[in-house]
């Protein structure tokens, strides 16, 4: 009954605005509204519309209330102790599973380890001799190339020796002859020396076979019995390898 009176008097509210004015006689399509439209006027002052837009607002906030309650009741299911339990028995049981899987893993390490282990460590062993083998050889190696290159310079410097006790500059020109051959000399010197050859200790040192050859003995003033006194031909070494013994006399 009540919608049928509201829905009377919206009918008669738009005949009254629809209607031409006494005032003046503009047609139909003249008339213009300020601010909302006549239908918007209409709806939100019709009574009906007017009982519509009070159950929307009761129905969202019942809607509202309703998802707080769910929710809070959601919120309360995951604090419970029901849950929390069960939790944390789904929690102990992953950890079991996996420290099953890690005892399983150990042991087959173990069992790989004690069949496998001994030759790895034979192989090991083997590789390691190996390459020690191998720096000892190139260590030898170069050492035996060393001493073959400065035995061949050293046959160069016995020229030159030679050639100094020969030779008695007489003039200015000869003088500087002699003295560009001892600077070549003693180049060949410092080349040896940056290779660790050496000269070896002569005169004033006890005699050592390893390191010098006695060409024979004589009776000295200034040294005793054992000892060099005189050098006749210069001893090489190769840091304490012998490359050429010293000639020299041992004093009697």
């Amino acid at each position: 009954m009540i919608r049928q009176i509201a829905l009377c008097s919206l009918l008669a509210s738009a005949v009254d605005a629809f209607a031409p004015s006494s005032s003046n006689n503009a047609p139909l399509t003249s008339i213009t509204f300020s601010g909302q439209s006549a239908p918007q006027q209409m709806r939100h002052s019709s009574p009906l519309y007017a009982e519509e837009g009070a159950s929307s607002e009761d129905e969202a906030a019942a809607a509202a209330d309703e998802g707080e309650k769910t929710a809070a009741d959601t919120s309360d299911i995951l604090n419970s102790p029901a849950f929390l339990k069960r939790k944390v028995e789904v929690l102990q049981s992953d950890i079991a599973a996996l420290e099953k899987e890690i005892e399983e893993a150990n042991a087959v390490y173990l069992a790989g380890k004690a069949e496998w282990g001994p030759k790895f460590d034979m192989i090991n062993k083997e590789s390691q001799a190996m390459q020690e083998r191998l720096a000892k050889q190139g260590s030898q190696g170069k050492e035996t190339a060393t001493v073959e290159v400065a035995t061949s310079i050293l046959n160069v410097l016995d020229n030159y020796d030679r050639a100094f006790q020969a030779v008695e500059a007489a003039t200015n020109e000869e003088v500087e002859i002699v003295d560009a051959y001892k600077h070549t000399y003693d180049l060949i010197i410092d080349a040896l020396t940056e290779l660790n050859v050496t000269k070896v200790e002569t005169v004033g040192v006890e005699f050592d076979y390893e390191m010098h050859q006695a060409m024979m003995q004589m009776p000295s003033d200034e040294h005793e019995e054992g000892i060099v006194c005189q050098e006749f031909a210069p001893g090489w070494a190769f840091g304490e390898k012998c490359i050429r013994p010293a000639m020299v006399a041992v004093a009697l």
